[in-house]
C-alpha cells in the first residue's frame, strides 16, 4: 500500500508506504497514531479482546524450507451467536496491529448488528510477527502477499478448530490499504474459505513510476470543497520551484538554514530526501485529510495563506510548524542516513520500514514521482531515481528486476480488473491511492463505491455525526451490502438493522 515510499499504506491494519527516510512526518505522526490507539477509549466503552498467536510455516509453498514464525491475532468473541454467527476477518498491512479498530472501527459495528466473531490478523514480518532474524535479507524472502495470504488460510483453519466454527460458518475479510489489497485477494485466491470482502482504498495494481498519486494531491490541495483552492496549489508549486532554482544554482547552504536541515545536502539523492520529507507534510495531509487537524488540506492551505513573504517563504513557514509540532530540532535529508536506518536487521531497531520497503521493491513499486509533464505541485528533482537506488543499494534488487517483479504481482492478481465475486472496492476522490483501484463495478457482484470527498480508508472509521453526508452514506452502503451478503449465503438469518 506507503513515500518510502509514503506510508500507504496509514494506520495500524494499513499500509503505510513510507517515504523519504525514518524520519519522515507522515511516518511520526503515523506512530504517534498507533501508540495512542492502543490505549485511547473514544466511546467511553471497554470491549475485551484476546491477544493469541499461531505458528507458522516460513514458506506455506516449499515443505523443504524449515522453520516458522509466530504470527500475532486479535480475537473478539463479545458479539458472536455461536453457531451460526458470522467470522469477520480484519487483515492487518504493513505496520503493528492496534486493537483500536476492532474495537472501535466500521467493522465492529457490522460485527456487533450480526452477532460476528471478529478476527484480526497481523501480517508477517510486522508488528510483533517476525523472528529476531526475520530482518536479514536471507530471510526477507519469506516476506510476501502469496505467503500473508497463506498465513491467513492457516489462521482459518486455527480459528476454526478453536472456537467450533465449522463449514457452515460465513467468513467476510476486510481490509484497507495495502490490507486492502490483501482482503481482495483472500477472495479470489481461496474462495473456499472466505464467502466475501471489503477491499477499502486498495491499489490492487501495481506500478513501478506511480506518477499519478501527486496528480491526485494537485487536485484535492485545489478543491475548494475540503478547504483548498487554486491560489493555495499555485502557492506551493511556486515554492517549490523556487526550492529546486536554489539547488540548481547549488545555494545549498541557504537551504540548510532555511528548512533547518539535519546535514548538509551533498548529492542528488541528498536533494531528493530532503524534498520528500518536505512535501510529506502536505501530500500526507491530502491522503488522510482528517477535519480539524493538523493533518488536513484545510489546515496546510489556511497555514500557508497566513504566512506571509513568497512562497518560498511560506513553505519554510509552513516546515517549521511542522517540524514544531513533532517536536524536532531539523528535517532530515541525507539519503546516507536513510539507508542506515533501511540496513538495521535487530527487530527491536524496526517498525515497519524496512520490511515495507522489500516489498515495494519486490512486488509493488507505488514510487510516488514528480516527473516532468504532470499534475505534480511539487519539486522534478523527486523522481524514480531515488527509489530505484534504495531498492539496488539496500537489497541489490536492480530496475529491470522491479519492472519485472510488479508485471508479475498484476498477473498473478489480475491488476485493476480482477476476476472475483462478491468483492466491494471503497474509494474516496481525495485519496491519491485512488487511481490504483477499482474505481467502476466489474461484474454485479464484484462491484465499486466511490464516495466524494473522502480520504483514505475514512470508510474503515465508526459512524459518526460529523461524517459528511456522502460518507455516511458510503458506509450505510457498506453496511447494506454485507447483510446482503450473508442473506445471500444462505447461513445467517439474524435481522439488518441500520445503526
Amino acid at each position: 500500500m506507503g513515500h518510502f515510499l509514503h506510508l500507504v499504506f496509514v494506520f495500524a491494519m494499513f499500509t503505510a508506504t513510507i517515504k523519504g527516510s525514518l524520519f519522515n512526518f507522515r511516518y511520526k505522526k503515523y506512530m504517534k497514531t498507533v501508540y495512542k490507539n492502543k490505549s485511547n477509549n473514544p466511546f467511553g466503552q471497554m470491549i475485551e479482546l484476546e491477544e493469541k498467536y499461531v505458528s507458522q510455516p516460513l514458506d506455506h509453498f516449499d515443505p523443504l524450507v524449515k522453520g516458522s514464525l509466530k504470527q500475532r491475532y486479535i480475537v473478539i468473541n463479545d458479539y458472536w451467536k455461536k453457531p451460526d454467527g458470522p467470522v469477520f476477518l480484519f487483515i492487518g498491512g504493513e505496520g503493528l496491529l492496534s486493537g483500536y479498530y476492532l474495537r472501535y472501527g466500521l467493522i465492529n459495528e457490522i460485527a456487533k448488528t450480526h452477532g460476528a466473531l471478529i478476527v484480526g490478523a497481523e501480517h508477517r514480518y510486522y508488528g510483533d510477527s517476525l523472528n529476531g532474524d526475520s530482518m536479514e535479507l536471507s530471510n526477507l524472502k519469506y516476506l510476501s502477499s502469496q505467503q500473508a495470504l497463506g498465513d491467513l488460510a492457516k489462521l482459518h483453519q486455527v480459528i476454526s478448530e478453536d472456537y467450533g466454527g465449522g463449514s457452515n460458518t460465513t467468513w467476510i475479510c476486510f481490509g484497507g490499504s495495502y490490507a486492502g489489497d490483501l482482503s481482495s485477494w483472500f477472495r479470489i485466491k481461496y474462495p473456499h474459505l472466505v464467502h466475501a470482502a471489503v477491499a477499502s482504498s486498495a491499489p490492487v495494481r501495481a506500478i513501478t513510476n506511480f506518477e499519478g498519486y501527486n496528480n491526485v494531491v494537485r487536485a484535492s490541495l485545489s478543491d475548494t470543497s475540503i478547504g483548498g483552492s487554486q491560489k493555495c496549489t499555485g502557492n506551493i508549486s511556486s515554492g517549490f520551484e523556487e526550492v529546486g532554482q536554489l539547488l540548481k544554482n547549488k545555494s545549498l547552504d541557504r537551504l540548510q538554514k532555511d528548512f533547518k536541515l539535519c546535514s548538509p545536502l551533498k548529492s542528488k539523492n541528498d536533494y531528493a530526501t530532503f524534498l520528500s520529507n518536505l512535501e510529506d507534510n502536505i501530500s500526507g495531509a491530502v491522503q488522510y485529510n482528517d477535519d480539524g487537524t493538523d493533518n488536513s488540506v484545510e489546515y496546510i492551505c489556511k497555514t500557508i495563506a497566513e504566512a506571509e513573504g513568497s512562497p518560498y517563504d511560506k513553505l519554510v513557514h509552513l516546515n517549521q510548524v511542522f517540524l514544531g509540532s513533532l517536536d524536532e530540532k531539523c528535517l532530515e535529508s541525507s539519503y546516507e542516513q536513510m539507508l542506515q536506518e533501511l540496513n538495521k536487521t535487530l527487530a527491536q531497531e524496526l517498525v515497519g520500514i524496512r520490511p515495507w520497503t522489500y516489498q515495494t521493491c519486490t512486488q509493488f513499486g507505488f514510487f510516488q514521482t514528480c516527473d516532468v509533464n504532470t499534475q505534480c505541485p511539487f519539486s522534478t528533482y523527486l523522481g524514480l531515481g531515488l527509489y530505484l537506488d534504495i531498492c539496488n543499494d539496500v537489497f541489490g534488487i536492480t530496475a529491470d528486476e522491479i519492472n519485472a517483479r510488479v508485471n508479475f504481482t498484476n498477473q498473478y492478481y489480475g491488476s485493476d480488473t480482477p476476476k472475483g465475486t462478491r468483492i466491494l472496492f471503497v474509494n474516496g476522490s481525495i485519496d491519491p491511492w485512488h487511481s490504483l483501484s477499482v474505481l467502476k463495478n466489474i461484474s454485479d457482484s464484484e462491484t465499486a463505491l466511490y464516495i466524494q470527498g473522502s480520504s483514505h480508508c475514512a470508510d474503515m472509521e465508526a459512524t459518526s455525526a460529523d461524517d459528511k453526508p456522502q460518507l455516511a452514506q458510503g458506509k450505510l452502503e457498506i453496511k447494506k451490502q454485507v447483510s446482503n451478503w450473508l442473506s445471500s449465503s444462505g447461513r445467517q438469518r439474524l435481522t439488518f438493522k441500520l445503526i
